[in-house]
């Protein structure tokens, strides 16, 4: 739960959360990787809340895309990579206004305190949305604009080491990216 940390603001004993703050739920989930590395995290119980009207979903591109962007970097001689953005949820503020009360997984110096929810967590049903708007944001703030064909598509105009003038792009799966620069 270590990495979880940093979505909440613990409270001090005695302290309520403020106004217009919602308690919400939520339990520890546990994954084991494929190299045994293991893994706990307090996910929201997003079962428990309320249908959302609009999309809630983070953004995927499109197969074609990436045949596109393979064979764009093939045919201008540039490099292809990809990458991952570990606990890439949790690097999304949240708007929503959810406080939850600490049990023993917080820490026993935490425990039954009033803990504040600042940032998106997994299980909640509005996170993929919110994750897709901070990344987005992320991307316009590196003067990348979208591809109007695929919006998980991303480019900005760049110059090679010789001085010929290409495109680089980004593609986004979720928290998984394909960089072809």
């Amino acid at each position: 739960m270590y990495n979880v940390g940093v979505a909440f603001e613990v409270l001090h004993e005695g302290k309520g959360a403020p106004p217009g703050w919602h308690k919400a739920t939520g339990h520890l989930c546990w994954d084991m990787k494929l190299n045994f590395e293991r893994k706990a995290r307090w996910v929201l119980d997003g079962h428990k809340t309320e249908n959302l009207v609009g999309s809630t979903y983070a953004g995927v591109m499109s197969r074609e895309s990436v045949r596109i962007a393979f064979t764009i970097a093939a045919l201008n001689g540039v490099d292809a990579c990809d990458a991952d953005i570990r606990n890439a949820y949790l690097q999304a503020p949240s708007s929503r206004k959810d406080c939850v009360i600490c049990g023993a997984e917080f820490g026993f110096e935490h425990e039954g305190k009033v803990a504040l929810i600042h940032r998106a967590l997994y299980g909640g049903k509005t996170t993929g949305k919110y994750f897709r708007n901070h990344l987005r944001s992320c991307m316009r703030h590196l003067d990348f604009v979208f591809y109007l064909a695929d919006p998980d598509v991303w480019m900005r105009s760049a110059i090679k080491s010789d001085g010929t003038e290409h495109y680089e792009y980004i593609l986004l799966y979720t928290d998984d990216v394909i960089c072809v620069y």
